[in-house]
C-alpha cells in the first residue's frame, strides 16, 4: 500500500513508466516495514547534464508522524538513482523508528515501586527489590532525574520493568 500523498515529478525530463513503478513498488514495501505510516512522499527527479555528480539529481520528501525526512542525491543513471535513494530513506525511517521507541514512555499506572537493594558504582549497575521481594537488574542509564552515585540502599524508587536476558530489568528508574 502506498502513502495517502504520493507526487513524482519531472525537472528537465518526462517520468518514465518504468521509474514511476519502480519508485511507487519501494515506498509500497518501506510503508510495510515501518509501524509509523509514511503520510506523504514526494519525488522529484531533475535532469542536470551540467552537474559535476552526474547528470540526474533526486529529491526526496517524506513525512512521517513527527518528522519529514529529506533525502538528495546525485548520479549518472537514473534507475540506480532511484534505488539508493530509497534505500537511504529506509535506514533513515529505521533511525527515526529507533528514536519514536526511544521516546514511548511507559504509563504512570504501569511503574512499580521498589527500593534500591545493591549498588555496584564501578560496574554502572545495581538491583532493585520490589515489595514481593523480586529482584530487578538496572543500568545507571537508566535513572532518570537524579544520578546513579546518589542512589543508595534502602532509598525508595519508582521504576517500570520488562523481561531482560537473565531476568527482570528496569527501563527507567526514578527516585521518589
Amino acid at each position: 500500500m502506498l502513502p495517502l500523498d504520493v507526487h513524482i515529478e519531472g525537472r528537465n525530463l518526462e517520468i518514465l513508466p518504468e521509474w514511476r513503478e519502480k519508485i511507487e513498488e519501494e515506498l509500497a514495501r518501506l510503508q510495510k516495514h515501518y509501524k509509523d505510516p509514511i503520510l506523504h512522499a514526494r519525488v522529484e527527479l531533475i535532469g542536470t547534464a551540467h552537474h559535476r555528480h552526474g547528470a540526474f539529481e533526486i529529491h526526496l520528501v517524506a513525512g512521517v508522524p513527527g518528522d519529514t525526512i529529506t533525502v538528495i542525491r546525485q548520479g549518472e543513471y537514473v534507475l540506480p538513482l532511484i534505488v539508493e535513494a530509497l534505500d537511504v530513506l529506509d535506514r533513515r525511517l529505521e533511525e527515526h523508528s529507533h528514536i519514536q521507541q526511544q521516546k514511548v514512555k511507559v504509563h504512570e499506572e504501569f511503574a512499580q515501586h521498589g527500593k534500591v537493594l545493591r549498588l555496584f558504582p564501578e560496574k554502572d549497575y545495581g538491583f532493585l527489590e520490589t515489595p514481593d521481594g523480586l529482584e530487578v537488574y538496572f543500568h545507571a542509564h537508566a535513572v532518570k532525574k537524579g544520578k546513579f552515585t546518589s542512589l543508595t540502599p534502602g532509598q525508595t524508587v519508582k521504576f517500570a520493568m520488562e523481561e531482560g536476558e537473565k531476568g527482570p530489568q528496569a527501563t527507567w528508574v526514578r527516585v521518589e
